[in-house]
C-alpha cells in the first residue's frame, strides 16, 4: 500500500491515519506492524506517534486479506475465551455448546480443535462429546498432561455426570450393563446393544431427579465411553430415549438434544468442573 499525506493531514499522528485507512485492524494489530517496521515513511521505519507532514510517502507491507486474518483470529480467540469455565497451567475446560462438533470430519469444516489450534498448537483433546450433546470437556495444554488425564478417563478415575431430559417415565435407580456395537439400519449407521463378541462393553448409571411434564429429568453417569453410550442406554435400555435425539428417538421434535455433560470431576487433583445447563433445558422445564 502507498499513500501521499494530504495538507489536512499534515502533524497528524501515523498511526491515526493508517487506522483511517485500515478501518477493519484492531489498535493492537496494527502496533505490532509499527514494531516489525511493516510501515514506513519516505523509507524509514517509524513509530506509531510519528506525526507526518504534506507529501509524506505512506509505504506499508499491510494487505486486506493479511488484516482480514487478523481479524478472522481474534474472534477464534474471543470465542474460545468466552466457552473457558476453568483453567490451571495443566488443562482448561470449556462450556461446549451443542451443535459444535469436537473434531473435523467429511461435513465438518470448523469444530473444537479449530478453536484449540489457534489457541495453542500444543493443547490435546483427552476426551470427547457428540456435536449435538453440550457441556464439559477438557483440553489439555501439552502431550504430558494430556497422556496422564487419557489414562484417568481410560481407568475411570475421573468421573463424569450428564444431565438428560428423557420421553418417559423413569421412577427408581439403576444400572445398565451390557455391549454396543456399531449397526446400519435403514442404510442410517447406529449403535446398538449387542452380543458380547460383536461389541465393547457399556456401563451407565441412571437417577431420576424429577418429572418435567411428562417427561424425566435424569442423572446419567456413564462408566465406559463407548460411542453414543448414554443415548442408546436411554433408547434400548430404559425404553426412553432423549429428547430432541434425532437418531435415536422416532418422537424427536425438538431443535435440541436434551443431553448435557454437567460435571467432571477429578480427584486425584482435588478439581470439580461444573458447566451451567444451557438456556434451552430451563425453557423446556418451564413450559412443562
Amino acid at each position: 500500500m502507498k499513500y501521499v499525506v494530504t495538507s489536512d493531514e499534515a502533524g497528524s499522528r501515523i498511526d491515526k491515519i493508517i487506522k483511517k485507512l485500515c478501518k477493519n485492524a484492531s489498535y493492537a494489530f496494527l502496533q505490532k506492524q509499527f514494531r516489525i517496521g511493516a510501515i514506513k515513511v519516505n523509507g524509514k521505519k517509524v513509530k506509531a506517534d510519528f506525526k507526518v507532514s504534506e507529501g509524506n510517502e505512506i509505504f506499508s507491507r499491510l494487505e486486506e486479506s493479511s488484516v482480514s486474518k487478523y481479524q478472522e483470529n481474534q474472534k477464534l480467540y474471543e470465542q474460545l475465551k468466552n466457552m473457558i469455565i476453568f483453567e490451571n497451567d495443566d488443562f482448561f475446560a470449556i462450556n461446549k455448546p451443542a451443535g459444535l462438533a469436537v473434531q473435523l470430519g467429511s461435513k465438518v469444516n470448523f469444530c473444537v480443535e479449530t478453536l484449540i489450534n489457534f489457541y495453542s498448537g500444543k493443547c490435546r483433546l483427552v476426551h470427547r462429546l457428540d456435536k449435538d450433546t453440550s457441556g464439559v470437556l477438557l483440553i489439555a495444554k501439552n502431550l504430558k498432561v494430556a497422556q496422564q488425564l487419557t489414562k484417568w478417563f481410560s481407568d475411570g478415575v475421573i468421573s463424569k455426570t450428564y444431565l438428560a431430559i428423557v420421553d418417559g417415565k423413569i421412577k427408581k435407580s439403576g444400572v445398565i450393563e451390557n455391549f454396543i456395537g456399531k449397526s446400519f439400519i435403514g442404510g442410517v449407521e447406529k449403535m446398538t446393544v449387542v452380543e458380547e463378541n460383536k461389541g465393547g462393553k457399556a456401563i451407565s448409571l441412571y437417577n431420576p431427579i424429577r418429572r418435567v411434564g411428562y417427561y424425566t429429568l435424569v442423572e446419567l453417569f456413564p462408566k465406559t465411553g463407548r460411542k453414543h453410550q448414554l443415548r442408546v442406554h436411554c433408547k434400548e435400555n430404559l425404553r426412553a430415549p432423549i429428547l430432541g435425539d434425532s437418531r435415536y428417538n422416532d418422537n424427536s421434535q425438538h431443535n435440541h438434544l436434551f443431553l448435557h455433560a454437567q460435571k467432571i470431576r477429578i480427584p486425584k487433583w482435588n478439581i470439580e468442573i461444573e458447566a451451567p445447563l444451557p438456556e434451552y433445558f430451563h425453557e423446556f422445564d418451564e413450559v412443562n
